[in-house]
C-alpha cells in the first residue's frame, strides 16, 4: 500500500476537521462493509499523497503516515488490472521491486488458488471531473485471507465512488472558505481605507485598488463616482496599478447602468462579445485591453446610488464564482458608505455597515450550513443505495449503523447552527420568565452521566442552599450549561473530574464548571468563542464538534446581559464562569421565595461516581 504524510494535526490545512472526520468515516466504512482489515484514504496535496483517514494495526501507522509523492501509482496504475472505473488491482506476480515508499502487512496465507500475497496491491483511483487525480483509497488485509470476489469489487467501487464525492466535496467547501475569507480581507482594508483620515474622495479610491485586485483575483478595478466634478472621481488601473484611460461612451453607460443594479440590488456579469443589451463600444474596449469577463457592481447607501465599480478578468481567468458576486455585492454596500464618509455623511455611514454586518453573518451563516450538511448526507446517500440492493439482515443492520452515525452528525449540526441562528436573531427578543438554574443543572447531570460513566469521570454539583433563580430563557439556559458541561466530560480523560458550582451573589448568579482535561492554550482561548472555531491542539481535534458550542455559549450569555470568561492552560484543565444577573434592565428583581416545583428540595451537593 502507498504511503504519505499527515504533518502534524491537519496536513490539508482544511480550515475545521468536519471533512477528515467524514472521510475517516468512510475509511472504517470500507474495511467493515468490504471486509479488509487496513484501509487508508489519501488526498492529493501539492503533488503529494496525503493520508486522511487510516483503519488497521496501530504498528502500522508510522509506516502508512510516511510521505510520498502522487505519481508513485503511476508505474502500478499503467500495468494493473481494471476491476472497475476507479478499482485497480496487481498481483504480486507481475511486478518488481515497486518505487517509493510501499507496506508490506503480514498475513497469514490460506490454501486457496485466490490467496491473498502481501505484495497484492488493491488501489481505488479518485478523479475529479477532468480526470485529474484527487486521491486514492488502499485496502490491505483480506478478512478471508483472498483476493475479493465480484461482489466485493462492486462494493468496493461504490465505496471508492462514494470517497471521490467526499474528497471533492471537501476540496470544494475549502475553496469556498478561502474565497470567503479573501474577499472579507478585502473588506476590512476597504473599511479601513475609508476612516475619516484619508484627506480626499481620491485618496479613498486610490487606496481601495490593491485590496480589491487582490481580493478578488482581478486584473484591474475601475471606480466611478456619480454626480460629482472631483477629478480623483474616475479611478481606473490595472492590476500594476498603471493608468487606463475609458472612453466617455463607456463612462456613460455606467451613469445608466449604476442607478438600475442599485435599485434591484444586483451586480451584472459582462462577458466579451457575448452579454446583449450594451453598446458596442464596451465590448471594443474589453478586447482591446484583453479582458474576458466583467464584474460590474453598484456603489450605493440607502435608496443613493452614489457610483459603479468593475473588477476585471482575462480569458485565462477562472470566471466569478457565486461567492465573489455575493462578497462583491456587498463591497458594494461598504465602498459606497466610503463615499458617502467623504461626502460628509459619517452618520449614515455607519448605520449602512451596522445593516450590512447583519446581513454578512446571515448570508455566511446559510452558505457554511449548506455546506456542512453536503458531506454528510452523501454518506447517508451512498450507504441507503446500497441497503436497497442487499437482502441479508445481518449487512443491512451494519449499514444501518454506517448511516446512524452520518445523520446523528447530520442533526448535531443542523440543531446548532439553529440555536445560534435564534439567539442570534434580532427579531427574537428574550422574553424571560424566573428560571431556576439548580433544576437545569440537575437535569444536565443526568444527561451526560452515561457519557461520564464510560469514561469513569466523577461530577460533582456543589450548589448553595438557596433558591437559584435568574429572569431567563429557560431552553437557551439549559442549553449554556448542557454545551459546557458536555464539552468539560468530552475534553477530560478518563478517571477525570467535573465540577459544577452555582453561588449566589449580591445581584447575579454565578455558575462555574471547572475540569482537570486537556485545558486550552492562550492562543486558542483568543477566539474560542467565535462561530466555527476549531482548535489547533491536536488532542482536541480528535474529539469530533461543529465548532458551535461555545458560539452559542456567549450569544446566550450577551441576550441574558450576563458575562462568561475562561481559565485554561494546557494539560491543567479549564474552567469556565458565567455570570448571570438577578434583574434584567427595566425588570422587577426575582421573588426570592421563586422555586420550580422538580427543584422544591434542596441539594448542596450531589456527586456522580
Amino acid at each position: 500500500m502507498p504511503t504519505s504524510d499527515p504533518s502534524h494535526a491537519d496536513p490539508t490545512g482544511w480550515s475545521d476537521s468536519s471533512a477528515r472526520s467524514v472521510l475517516q468515516l468512510m475509511a472504517e466504512s470500507v474495511a467493515e462493509m468490504v471486509g479488509f482489515e487496513v484501509t487508508a484514504l489519501s488526498v492529493v496535496i501539492d503533488d503529494e499523497l496525503v493520508t486522511v483517514a487510516y483503519v488497521g494495526p496501530e504498528e502500522y501507522r508510522e509506516y502508512v503516515e510516511r510521505p510520498d509523492s502522487a505519481d508513485v501509482l503511476d508505474p502500478v496504475l499503467a500495468v494493473a488490472e481494471r476491476w472497475g472505473p476507479r478499482v485497480r488491482f496487481l498481483a504480486a506476480a507481475d511486478h518488481g521491486e515497486l518505487a517509493g515508499h510501499w507496506v508490506e502487512f503480514e498475513q497469514q496465507r490460506v490454501d486457496h488458488p485466490d490467496a491473498w500475497d502481501p505484495q497484492d496491491v488493491l488501489v481505488a483511483v479518485l478523479s475529479d471531473d477532468d480526470g485529474v487525480m484527487v486521491g486514492a483509497v488502499s485496502v490491505d488485509r483480506p478478512l478471508s485471507g483472498r483476493r475479493p470476489d465480484a461482489v466485493q469489487r462492486d462494493l468496493l467501487e461504490r465505496y471508492a465512488a462514494q470517497a471521490e464525492r467526499a474528497v471533492l466535496n471537501a476540496f470544494e467547501r475549502e475553496e469556498l472558505v478561502q474565497q470567503v475569507a479573501h474577499a472579507e480581507s478585502a473588506r476590512r482594508m476597504i473599511r479601513a481605507a475609508s476612516m475619516p483620515a484619508l484627506p480626499s474622495l481620491e485618496a479613498v479610491l486610490r487606496s481601495t485598488h490593491g485590496p480589491l485586485v487582490e481580493g478578488f483575483a482581478a486584473s484591474g478595478s475601475w471606480i466611478h463616482v456619480l454626480d460629482t466634478d472631483c477629478p480623483g472621481g474616475n479611478y481606473a488601473r490595472q492590476h500594476d496599478g498603471e493608468m487606463v484611460t475609458l472612453p466617455a461612451e463607456v463612462i456613460e453607460e455606467s451613469r445608466r447602468v449604476a442607478p438600475r443594479l442599485w435599485r434591484d440590488q444586483t451586480v451584472l456579469v459582462v462577458v466579451a462579445g457575448e452579454t446583449p443589451g450594451l453598446p458596442d463600444v464596451i465590448h471594443r474596449q474589453l478586447h482591446e485591453l484583453g479582458l474576458s469577463t466583467v464584474l460590474a457592481v453598484p456603489l450605493g447607501a440607502g435608496e443613493e446610488c452614489l457610483g459603479f465599480m468593475a473588477l476585471t478578468r482575462r480569458e485565462q481567468d477562472p470566471p466569478w464564482s457565486p461567492v465573489e458576486i455575493d462578497s462583491a455585492r456587498q463591497i458594494g454596500h461598504d465602498l459606497g458608505a466610503s463615499l458617502m464618509t467623504a461626502r460628509a455623511l459619517e452618520s449614515e455611514r455607519a448605520l449602512v455597515r451596522e445593516l450590512k454586518q447583519l446581513d454578512d453573518y446571515r448570508s455566511q451563516l446559510i452558505a457554511t450550513m449548506s455546506h456542512e450538511l453536503r458531506t454528510p448526507l452523501a454518506v447517508i446517500a451512498g450507504n441507503l443505495e446500497m441497503l436497497g440492493t442487499l437482502e441479508l439482515e445481518t449487512v443491512a443492520m451494519m449499514h444501518h449503523a454506517a448511516m446512524t452515525r452520518g445523520s446523528d452528525r447530520m442533526k448535531k449540526v443542523v440543531d446548532d447552527l439553529l440555536m445560534l441562528a435564534r439567539v442570534s436573531n434580532p427579531r427574537y427578543p428574550l422574553s424571560p420568565v424566573p428560571v431556576d438554574l439548580r433544576d437545569i443543572t440537575l437535569e444536565v447531570a443526568d444527561l451526560v452521566d452515561t457519557a461520564a460513566r464510560a469514561k469513569d469521570i466523577t461530577i460533582e454539583l456543589v450548589m448553595e442552599p438557596t433558591d437559584l433563580v435568574v429572569p431567563g430563557d429557560p431552553s437557551e439556559l439549559d442549553r449554556l450549561i448542557g454545551n459546557l458541561v458536555s464539552n468539560a466530560v468530552k475534553y477530560t480523560p478518563d478517571g477525570g473530574t467535573v465540577t459544577v458550582s452555582i453561588a449566589l451573589g449580591p445581584d447575579e448568579i454565578v455558575v462555574r464548571v471547572a475540569d482537570n482535561g486537556i485545558g486550552i492554550s492562550a492562543e486558542d482561548q483568543t477566539g474560542l468563542f467565535g462561530a466555527f472555531f476549531r482548535t489547533t491542539n491536536p488532542e482536541a481535534l480528535a474529539q469530533s464538534g461543529t465548532g458551535l458550542g461555545l458560539a452559542i455559549v456567549a450569544t446566550i450569555v450577551e441576550r441574558h446581559e450576563g458575562s462568561v470568561t475562561v481559565e485554561s492552560e494546557l494539560g491543567a484543565g479549564t474552567t469556565f464562569t458565567v455570570a448571570l444577573p438577578l434583574v434584567h434592565s427595566g425588570q422587577n428583581a426575582v421573588e426570592p421565595g421563586f422555586i420550580t416545583p422538580r427543584s422544591a428540595a434542596t441539594r448542596t451537593s450531589v456527586q456522580i461516581a
